[in-house]
């Protein structure tokens, strides 16, 4: 499952040099592609100095979570079993138990800890005991990019100029599986890529998507608030930890018509991110970034997630904003056709 590239499978490799096909499906090479109406995916925060994004895999946590401690729980029941029976075969004393089963059991009870640790170290480790989202901010006022990182980093903040945005790809992990697109941005030092980050959800298999949301922050950065084509703006992602969001960004996802057949899955998923969020840290930005995003102008406009997923004022916006997303997502997909042709004409794999 490439969506999970970055996070579970398939790490951002860094000290390289951009590879043939970032270079080409850099943005600076796809200018030729106009887009009317950008995309707001996973934008938390807008005003007249920064706006802010949650990152590619904030949608998907709970994920990692769920399977882990399925799988810890499952090999754990294991080595209990194994121990619990050979524990009975010696009390009841109708045989008895040789040397070699007990080097046997305790070989396997070693083994299904090894397998617990495994789990929780690349799948249940990796989303909980950690931070709710890792946000991207961008700053229109002093031309910085914040990328959250957490640990004793807590953030790292370079000039909008040294950072490489792309629409980056997944490797598809099996035969039947095509690539996730999402908006992607390398920090690069002397031609070396240094840290990668990807910004919002992803595109699923959409190159346009992805550009459609590179040009409501090419905007912003370049022209201000005033060049987007809003109102009727208002956002959509909730970073609010509650049940109600994880029930709705999970048991929805299945898609219409979908949603009981996707119970199964979707539900376990919702209660496994609800207690992800409730298990990890809310993000807080350094006073350095504080300090850099407060208003030369001393205005306290703008916008802020929603404290529910989806939730937008009712009437006549939030009517124009819906055609408006349907209207932009169409728009996008129609250059799908010809962004591959340009992007992979170019003998890239």
């Amino acid at each position: 499952m490439s969506q999970f590239a970055g996070w579970l499978a398939q790490r951002y490799k860094v000290e390289r040099p951009l590879s043939d096909y970032e270079v080409a499906a850099g943005f600076d090479k796809l200018c030729s592609f106009k887009i009317s109406k950008p995309i707001d995916q996973g934008l938390i925060a807008i005003n007249s100095t920064y706006m802010e994004y949650v990152d590619r895999h904030f949608d998907y946590r709970g994920w990692a979570a769920m399977w882990g401690a399925l799988m810890i729980a499952l090999v754990l029941a294991f080595a209990a079993g194994m121990m619990w029976t050979l524990w009975q075969v010696q009390i009841d004393g109708e045989r008895v138990v040789a040397q070699a089963e007990y080097y046997a059991v305790g070989f396997l009870v070693v083994l299904c800890l090894f397998c617990a640790g495994f789990a929780y170290w690349m799948l249940l480790g990796r989303d909980i005991f950690r931070y709710q989202y890792y946000p991207i901010r961008f700053n229109r006022e002093t031309g910085m990019v914040h990328v959250f990182v957490g640990g004793q980093r807590r953030a790292i903040s370079v000039p909008w100029k040294d950072v490489y945005f792309y629409i980056g790809r997944d490797k598809p992990v099996g035969p039947d599986e095509g690539h996730t697109y999402d908006l992607r941005g390398n920090i690069m030092r002397d031609g070396i890529v240094v840290h990668t980050f990807a910004v919002g959800s992803d595109s699923g298999d959409s190159l346009g998507v992805s550009l459609a949301s590179w040009e409501m922050i090419k905007r912003f950065m370049e022209s201000g608030p005033g060049a987007l084509p809003f109102p009727p703006l208002q956002l959509f992602t909730s970073v609010e930890p509650s049940f109600r969001n994880a029930f709705i960004i999970h048991i929805s996802s299945s898609g219409q018509g979908m949603v009981l057949l996707g119970l199964p899955i979707t539900f376990p998923w919702a209660i496994s991110r609800y207690l992800t969020m409730k298990l990890c840290r809310k993000p807080v930005w350094p006073e350095s970034v504080l300090a850099d995003c407060r208003s030369r102008s001393g205005k306290a406009d703008g916008l802020k997630a929603p404290a529910v997923f989806g939730r937008v004022k009712q009437g006549p916006t939030a009517e124009a904003m819906m055609t408006y997303w349907s209207e932009s997502v169409r728009e996008a997909k129609a250059l799908d056709a010809d962004l591959k042709a340009q992007i992979y004409g170019k003998a890239v794999v």
